[in-house]
């Protein structure tokens, strides 16, 4: 019974720790995100643990703000959104709303 208990623990500790969180990669990565890249280009780099809602931009403004709606292995207890922000084609900043 002991034998069996330990082997649980093990699964379950490997089973959390084990998920790449990819949370603050994406937050490094759209910060780090060079001023006046294009829409494409920045298509063009976007790693593969995140998508992004590129069809369906918000529309504030003059700007476009494109929702990053899946980030692999996320656990955010806040619940934060998460969007790119171009004005005129150009990127600007990464925005974050709750």
């Amino acid at each position: 019974m002991m034998r069996l208990s330990k082997l649980f623990i093990l699964l379950l500790l490997s089973f959390l720790f084990g998920c790449k969180n990819y949370y603050n990669e994406t937050i490094e990565w759209a910060d780090n995100l060079e001023g006046d890249l294009s829409v494409e280009s920045v298509m063009k780099v976007q790693p593969y643990f995140i998508e992004i809602d590129w069809k369906n931009p918000r529309h504030i403004e003059n700007e476009k703000w494109y929702l990053i709606t899946e980030i692999k292995g996320n656990n955010d207890p806040l619940g934060m959104s998460h969007y790119l922000v171009f004005k005129g084609d150009k990127y600007q900043y990464r925005e974050s709303k709750k």
